[in-house]
């Protein structure tokens, strides 16, 4: 897979790596969520290339919409997601990535 990367999509990449397995807002503030919506989407993303395993997505439904409440990924990285790493590791471009 040749894929195109920023480093906020490396960076994700990398701490499920280190182990970080659970994604959730602590803090409810709209900056906050927004990130955190963010994150979601590329852990998303990420699922649909094939780089880490299986998400588990806990949802709540408030006043009809329905919200991520936490993200747990299961499996870790896959081979091509720690080839992804590899490739890109020192790599201190910022590439113009696809990915982000």
């Amino acid at each position: 897979m040749n894929v195109e990367v920023q480093p906020p999509f490396l960076s994700l990449l990398k701490q499920i790596a280190d182990g970080v397995t659970i994604y959730e807002p602590f803090t409810r503030t709209p900056e906050k969520l927004r990130e955190f919506e963010d994150t979601v989407a590329r852990l998303r993303k990420m699922e649909r290339l094939g780089l880490i395993g299986k998400l588990f997505i806990q949802t709540r439904t408030s006043s009809g919409a329905e919200s991520v409440e936490m993200v747990m990924v299961t499996g870790g990285i896959t081979e091509e997601g720690a080839r992804l790493l590899a490739q890109h590791d020192g790599d201190g471009d910022t590439h113009n990535g696809v990915l982000g």
